[in-house]
């Protein structure tokens, strides 16, 4: 099967990786050092195929949640098809202060260090051969010639390293479903002609060899976010987990790119494993067309089968009836067409229905609005939860995304923290940390880093209601409380590397443990027998 690119690591309208004042966190994610070898690895899988999926994996024995399941470096990494200039050696951005022209070829790296980077090979050499060097000269926006970039990487594989092709050439490209597609005509042009002209390559290459790799990239690519911005690879035994949009795994990467892929639930031998290609806090038609666009699939999983998403109504909207209390959605969302139309969207209590236009005009609606919304703000956030909690189940995906990033705005928009939030502002925030960690539970099961953020949150937030409501001979319940939610955080965490933001979460609540133990054992000798 098919991999897929950056969901689930970039959430919500809003900016989740603020400066938590009080109880430090930055925000998204990567991984940590001793890590099961592969070999040790290999043994909880084996790889399977079939007509209906390609090739996929299947757990060998039964796996714990928290268990590393695959570890693999990358076949290739490189910039992603749209960015910015960055040095094509580390893969950050640069500009006309921090950067060198490569003394082979012309093409901005960071350093000499990285003018000599092996991942600089495969372009430096293309472009030295073809007589004469490139120019960058324009930095900070948008720049066309690092499209052909990685794809430049994946043909030198083809031309000099025939093991690494083979691995590649393996992977699913599409090409069929993409000639149906504006986006293969863009390439043709601006990557396939652009490759074979500059470079002077069409003695070596053909113009459908490049937009088969164009299609391996769109299909198979991992955003990594381990450099600013992120960067584009593809990885072998990975490419083969399938899509479950209730997935049973997930997948972060370590300091040095290898993508990791751990179980999030208890997995039974037999059992497929699986990722989700897309964002599990989207809804069901957004997920679905999404997947359809960038990896050529309509989505039949157990969530996208059923309308009510496991009963928590995620994509549903109010019944406006007088006196319902009901809910509208679809009977099913499996179409199967790209512009094919909906069944009726039907109320579950009084049964009135609307036609699927009419349900999709209200939720553009929202959705313009939500766009729009002065994000930052937990005002704005608290408006337009008020507002729309009229027309869409609480569960709906847009007061969720809205929902989320409320939970990690109260108590950070000034250097005060949650001292400062009033009582009643923070007992919402405990709700939504908690609801929301329960609704990811339940619908996205094997999504880690997610919850654990909520529950990292929720710890300090109990910790602070129980600072402000509990009596002395309460507190170390409350406590206790607080450290079970972030020892499980800790748990969801365990594998995210100090080198982005959610590594640097799980170093910061190591020690949030350990001043509670310190906590606890002063009340002790204080109060008297509390659990510790």
């Amino acid at each position: 099967m098919t991999l897929n690119s950056s969901s689930g690591f970039h959430r919500s309208y809003f900016v989740l990786n603020v400066q938590l004042s009080n109880h430090n966190i930055n925000g998204l994610f990567c991984v940590n050092s001793s890590l099961l070898s592969a070999p040790a690895v290999m043994a909880l899988f084996k790889i399977c195929h079939d007509e209906a999926l390609g090739r996929f994996l299947i757990a060998t024995k039964d796996i714990s949640v928290g268990d590393i399941v695959l570890q693999e470096p990358p076949l290739i990494r490189g910039p992603s098809q749209v960015t910015m200039p960055v040095c094509l050696g580390c893969g950050n951005a640069i500009d006309e202060k921090n950067f060198k022209p490569c003394a082979k070829c012309g093409w901005p790296v960071c350093s000499s260090t990285c003018e000599k980077s092996p991942n600089h090979i495969p372009e430096c050499q293309y472009t030295s051969s073809r007589g004469s060097k490139i120019t960058i000269s324009t930095f900070g926006s948008i720049h066309p010639s690092y499209q052909c970039v990685t794809v430049l990487r994946c043909l030198y594989q083809k031309q000099f390293l025939s093991e690494t092709w083979k691995k590649i050439d393996l992977l699913q490209s599409h090409c069929a479903e993409r000639k149906l597609t504006s986006k293969y005509e863009k390439d043709r042009v601006s990557i396939a002609q652009f490759i074979l002209n500059f470079f002077k390559l069409r003695q070596v290459f053909t113009e459908e060899e490049i937009l088969r790799v164009c299609g391996i990239l769109m299909v198979n690519g991992h955003e990594v976010p381990l450099t600013n911005p992120p960067h584009v690879a593809i990885y072998e035994i990975a490419s083969m987990l399938e899509h479950k949009c209730n997935a049973n795994c997930n997948r972060t990467f370590t300091s040095q790119g290898a993508v990791l892929v751990k179980a999030g639930t208890a997995i039974k031998k037999g059992d497929h494993l699986s990722i989700c290609y897309t964002d599990p806090l989207w809804g069901t038609l957004n997920r679905r067309h999404h997947l359809y666009e960038s990896k050529f699939f309509w989505c039949l999983c157990e969530r996208c089968a059923d309308p009510t998403e496991f009963g928590t109504y995620f994509s549903a909207i109010r019944c406006q009836k007088p006196n319902c209390s009901g809910y509208i959605l679809p009977s099913s969302f499996l179409d199967q067409s790209a512009n094919g139309k909906l069944p009726n969207w039907t109320c579950n209590k009084c049964e009135s229905s609307c036609n699927s236009y009419h349900a999709q005009e209200i939720l553009d609606r929202i959705g313009q609005d939500l766009h729009e919304m002065e994000k930052g703000t937990t005002k704005a956030a608290k408006d337009f939860i008020k507002t729309y909690e009229k027309y869409l189940h609480s569960n709906h995906y847009y007061l969720v995304d809205v929902k989320l990033a409320l939970s990690q705005l109260m108590g950070h928009e000034d250097a005060f923290g949650l001292p400062a939030v009033g009582d009643d502002d923070l007992q919402y925030k405990a709700r939504l940390c908690q609801g929301i960690a329960n609704l990811v539970k339940t619908l996205a099961p094997g999504e880690s880093r997610l919850r654990g953020l909520l529950l990292f949150e929720l710890h300090a937030t109990v910790a602070e209601l129980g600072r402000r409501n509990a009596d002395p001979q309460q507190l170390p319940a409350v406590l206790q409380e607080s450290k079970k939610l972030l020892q499980e955080s800790c748990d969801l965490l365990r594998h995210e590397p100090d080198c982005l933001p959610e590594g640097k979460l799980y170093i910061q609540a190591q020690k949030n443990l350990k001043e509670i133990d310190v906590v606890l054992m002063a009340l002790h000798r204080s109060i008297g027998d509390a659990p510790l």
